[in-house]
């Protein structure tokens, strides 16, 4: 008797050990992603339109019998990860990278399947929010508004059609805005081309330039002399917010002032943000200038019978007229950001572009216009 016990008792402990082997190996088999860097967290914002994913798994890269890498969201896409390597002696790394994604929510999932049937997926949820920078300009001959990204690429240059005589093109947050000069409005669309109105804003006389801030939209009425303002909606417009004025061509305007070009006279001229204190030759001596620009340390302009951009302190003192920039042709608008002027070259049907101090200058950053007036550039 106590002989049968001690064999029960063995074959019993042999079974749980057995159980226990079975259990383990189990486990073993049990695929496991786990992401790494550069992953971005998940929930993230990415503030740049491409993302890179890396993961590594359990399994040797032979055992892999598909690995499949999905993107849902504005932009999806669905295929093969990159082939995996060896990572480790019992595990694999793998990942994808995409480019051009559109704003919006996203899912990246990673689906594994083992050949010997085992099964894993993983996931990251994030969100691209920040538009890509662009630039903006009017081709005054083929009635349209052109785009491209900031750095030259993915120039369209019917971004935007319909219009009639665009000459003044400006931009913010929402919106791009344009003159009309032949139908005497200023129209406007949403950021991405959409919802154009021709007539936005009516009752200008020949405007010419356009310039936008967080309340109001202002332009220049060649015909009149004036320089017209209304609210950000359209409403409440005033086609002599600025009076005399001598055949007005650009306006720009920064937190505290107004300023704008009167291009027969060659002065600069400057107002309060309210309209006051309008000085009419606030930096003279430029010589047929069509458009105007500032920021934060300089007021910029071009020369359009010399081929130059000339700039001076915000102050308007240290003008620096005719060689600032040189080598473009007939320039007319001109815009700023932080990093770099940009200009447009009627004669040559161009977009040139210098670095901030004016050196690097590219009279071809981008090509392919018909008669551009204006540019304009939006903060991102």
């Amino acid at each position: 008797m106590a002989r049968l016990v001690r064999t029960a008792l063995v074959v019993a402990v042999a079974a749980l050990a057995l159980v226990g082997i079975g259990s383990a190996d189990a486990s073993a088999a049990r695929p496991t992603i786990a992401f790494v860097s550069p992953s971005p967290a998940d929930g993230a914002t990415l503030t740049s339109n491409s993302v890179a994913f890396a993961f590594t798994y359990n399994r040797k890269p032979q055992a892999t019998h598909a690995l499949v890498c999905s993107l849902a969201g504005p932009t999806s896409s669905m295929g093969p990860c990159d082939a995996p390597i060896a990572a480790g002696a019992k595990g694999s790394q793998s990942g994808t990278s995409y480019g051009g994604l559109a704003i919006g929510s996203y899912t990246f999932t990673v689906s594994l399947t083992l050949s010997d049937g085992g099964t894993a997926t993983a996931t990251r949820h994030f969100s691209f929010g920040v538009p890509f920078r662009h630039l903006y300009w009017t081709s005054l001959n083929a009635n349209t508004i052109g785009r491209a990204n900031l750095d030259a690429t993915g120039a369209n240059q019917s971004f935007i059609t319909g219009t009639t005589g665009p000459i003044g093109v400006a931009v913010d947050a929402d919106h791009v805005y344009w003159t009309n000069s032949t139908q005497g409005t200023i129209g406007r669309a949403n950021l991405d081309g959409t919802g154009a109105n021709q007539s936005f804003i009516t009752g200008a006389s020949q405007p010419r330039a356009v310039a936008v801030d967080a309340d109001h939209v202002y332009w220049t009425n060649t015909a009149t002399g004036t320089i017209g303002r209304a609210n950000l909606d359209g409403t409440g417009a005033n086609q002599s917010f600025i009076t005399g004025a001598f055949q007005p061509f650009g306006v720009a305007v920064d937190a505290e002032h107004v300023y704008w070009t009167s291009w027969t006279a060659g002065t600069i001229g400057r107002a309060n943000l309210d309209g006051t204190d309008a000085n009419q030759r606030f930096i003279t001596g430029a010589a047929q200038p069509f458009g105007v620009a500032v920021d934060a340390e300089h007021v910029y302009w071009t020369n359009r019978s010399t081929g130059t951009i000339g700039r001076a302190n915000l102050d308007g003192t240290d003008a620096n007229h005719q060689s600032f920039i040189t080598g473009a042709t007939e320039p007319a608008g001109v815009a700023v950001d932080a990093d770099h002027v940009y200009w447009t070259n009627l004669a040559t049907g161009t977009i040139g572009r210098a670095n901030l101090d004016g050196t690097g200058a590219n009279q071809s950053f981008i090509t392919g216009a018909t008669v551009p007036f204006a540019v304009a550039v939006d903060a991102g």
